[in-house]
């Protein structure tokens, strides 16, 4: 199968979508923390929101794997988006209301996207693992990963537009707009399932589809059990929970320091923006080398450098100012677009034939964990001590992460790269 056939077959019922998601969240999440400021949340306590969504997420992933296995892959995500967008509309209310109530509404209707977000992004990735070859994953992976990068530059760009001449709320309405094209695709004929070979296991999803109703569950799930090699997911979760604590934290860190050194609304969404411009330029090579030098190598690297982008960022923003912030994103973008679609690269390959929403609904735990645990970590220190120290303490945990990948690479055993496996 050549790639662009692989591109091809994923693009109407997934890449597409996901892509217009990725516009959304990525419009939204840099004004996250800003509009729960603008209804009269703390500094901390919008840090805590965030936190919150990552508890929910935490709480709800098994849960969502379940009702992918249940209901298939393009029945959940249907429901997913449409789901997102109404609560994305509550959400519009709330800041154009503005009055008393306003911030528990708010709360509210980011506490009900969480769920849905969960079951988005499993039932994509389950897809896409259902419909690939085995030595075309860390691609496929990587595009679909690349799909939220394009929307995390396009929507911080777009909203950045928006908020020069407009409230804080028109950002969330693109967001709306952005979910209701989404459903509209997955309801069309060209959003339908893709026809092709699904991988050798036979597990895509029409077989997710005809197992809902008859199989049961038992099976499944002890299939799943004697499948998966449960150390293996430890020792890398724990790498990819790090990672997600970095990813999680950033925009976080990119506002409160931003308005530390003196940037507005619009000059943050702008700078996300360009961090996003850089990671999609790295995106592609980055798949390639997942592929061709293996899953391990790019994740250590990825951390690293993430970590440094961190840890840079107190001094440069010092000494520099604003310059300073810029190059600090920089660097955070770079180690961030190497490991573009590291995650779901990793999920697939651990994952069993069988009962594979079940599994990465497992899977997500760790991402979810450090969903959860970033924005805590951030909370805690800007309340306790300063913006400065959370910065810091973020980019100590993705180096540490970094340095436990490189530990327990040869104990996890993932895929080396194309040629690699043979030789070892």
């Amino acid at each position: 199968m050549r790639a662009p056939t692989l591109y091809r077959r994923l693009f109407w019922p997934i890449l597409a979508p996901s892509l217009l998601i990725g516009v959304a969240g990525g419009a939204t999440v840099p004004v996250q923390v800003l509009a729960a400021m603008q209804l009269g949340a703390s500094a901390s306590l919008a840090a805590a929101i965030v936190a919150i969504l990552g508890g929910i997420g935490l709480a709800t992933t098994v849960h969502a794997g379940r009702l992918i296995d249940r209901v298939g892959d393009k029945h959940a995500m249907l429901l997913a988006t449409t789901v997102i967008g109404s609560f994305t509309l509550v959400t519009v209310a709330a800041l154009a209301w503005g009055g008393r109530g306003a911030l528990a509404l708010f709360m509210a209707a980011s506490f009900g996207r969480a769920p849905a977000m969960n079951v988005w992004s499993l039932a994509r990735q389950a897809y896409t693992a259902d419909h690939v070859e085995a030595h075309e994953v860390g691609r496929a992976m990587t595009a679909l990963g690349g799909t939220m990068r394009v929307g995390n530059l396009i929507g911080p760009l777009v909203g950045g537009v928006l908020l020069l001449w407009l409230p804080l709320w028109s950002v969330y309405v693109l967001s709306v707009a952005c979910a209701v094209l989404a459903v509209a695709i997955l309801y069309s004929p060209t959003g339908a399932v893709a026809e092709g070979p699904s991988t050798s296991s036979g597990n895509g999803m029409e077989s997710s589809l005809a197992g809902s109703g008859d199989s049961p569950a038992e099976p499944v799930e002890a299939t799943l059990m004697v499948g998966v090699r449960w150390s293996a997911v430890i020792l890398a979760g724990v790498a990819i929970t790090t990672l997600a604590v970095a990813r999680v934290a950033q925009p976080v860190i990119v506002q409160l320091r931003g308005v530390s050194v003196g940037l507005d609304e619009s000059s943050i969404s702008l700078l996300i923006a360009v961090g996003a411009a850089i990671e999609i330029v790295l995106m592609f090579p980055g798949g390639y080398l997942k592929d061709r030098l293996g899953r391990a190598v790019i994740l250590v690297t990825c951390l690293l450098v993430y970590g440094s982008g961190f840890l840079l960022m107190v001094p440069l923003t010092r000494w520099l100012g604003i310059p300073g912030m810029v190059l600090a994103v920089v660097v955070m973008a770079v180690g961030n677009g190497l490991g573009a679609g590291v995650n779901m690269t990793i999920g697939a390959d651990l994952s069993p034939a069988q009962g594979r929403g079940r599994f990465l609904g497992v899977w997500a735990l760790f991402s979810n964990v450090g969903v959860l645990g970033g924005p805590l970590l951030i909370s805690l220190l800007v309340a306790t001590a300063s913006v400065q120290a959370a910065v810091l303490a973020i980019g100590a945990v993705a180096v540490v992460g970094a340095g436990w990948m490189a530990i327990f690479a040869a104990r996890i055993g993932l895929p080396k790269g194309i040629g690699r496996d043979r030789l070892s």
